[in-house]
């Protein structure tokens, strides 16, 4: 898979998570931890984590002035934060949005510059 197939879909897991823990939030309903809470932070997990390598593999061949390693791996980090809090309505609105937001952010960044090319 290329890496913009790879950025596409972890965005639209971390997107997905966003709309999970909303539902959760307003239902206050505990989700099947094995049955639903757990594959899907799997899911999140996997991809994120060979999303990371790859952008991280392409990062050293072609530098940018606007993303950094840091960023990726900060971004990586985040999504698999939110993948694994998204079933959950007591976890912290603000820290559950700024971590998903701040990894789309990198995301769409990433997106923007590899449709670039």
């Amino acid at each position: 898979m290329h890496l913009t197939d790879k950025t596409k879909t972890l965005q639209s897991l971390v997107k997905k998570a966003k709309l999970i823990y909303e539902e959760r939030r307003e239902s206050k309903e505990e989700a099947d931890f094995f049955g639903v809470v757990k594959p899907f932070a799997d899911e999140m997990d996997k991809t994120a984590e060979e999303w990371e390598k790859a952008a991280l593999e392409w990062l050293k061949s072609n530098p940018q002035k606007y993303v950094h390693g840091a960023q990726i791996i900060q971004a990586a980090d985040n999504a698999r934060r939110v993948g694994a809090h998204a079933h959950f309505f007591d976890t912290g609105k603000v820290k559950f949005i700024q971590s998903a937001d701040s990894a789309l952010y990198v995301l769409e960044s990433l997106s923007k510059i590899l449709n670039r090319d």
